[in-house]
């Protein structure tokens, strides 16, 4: 099963008041890996949630969260119809793993005993996330103190 797309929810305000409408308007100025690799081609689109925010949403192992997390600029205002500031009109976002390891605290996980695979559910029992764990190593040690 694929993962699951994770939704990123941002505020948008003109002049404080709450940006309605404006979907169409926006678009991501960048979106890069950490490792600096360009991911804007293959950037989700936003949608409306209303009151002034919005969303977009992405799946682990997918373009663009397929090469590890994302930063990135959404442009608010790529048209310049609404007249926002530059304060309001770029939008910082990131994208992290550990937005899905959150959601192993608040929901079902099983782990196959073999493998050590590990499935993230939703409440219904659905698979939100699969994590697979391949290693030739018999053991591994992580030592926190110790950089690798």
């Amino acid at each position: 099963m694929a993962n699951t797309a994770i939704e990123i929810t941002f505020f948008v305000s003109n002049d404080g008041v709450p940006l309605t409408g404006a979907a169409a308007e926006m678009d991501f100025e960048s979106l890069k890996t950490l490792a600096g690799t360009d991911k804007s081609g293959s950037a989700p689109s936003v949608s409306e949630i209303g009151g002034g925010w919005y969303k977009f949403g992405v799946a682990y192992g997918t373009a663009p969260f397929d090469a590890g997390d994302l930063v990135g600029v959404i442009d608010a205002d790529k048209d310049g119809n609404n007249s926002l500031s530059n304060a309001e009109r770029y939008i910082p976002v990131d994208i992290r793993l550990d937005f899905y390891g959150l959601m192993r605290l608040v929901n079902k996980m099983s782990q196959d005993k073999t493998t050590n695979d590990l499935a993230i559910k939703d409440a219904s029992g659905n698979t939100i996330l699969e994590l697979d764990f391949t290693d030739g190593e018999s053991s591994l040690d992580r030592d926190p103190a110790v950089a690798s």
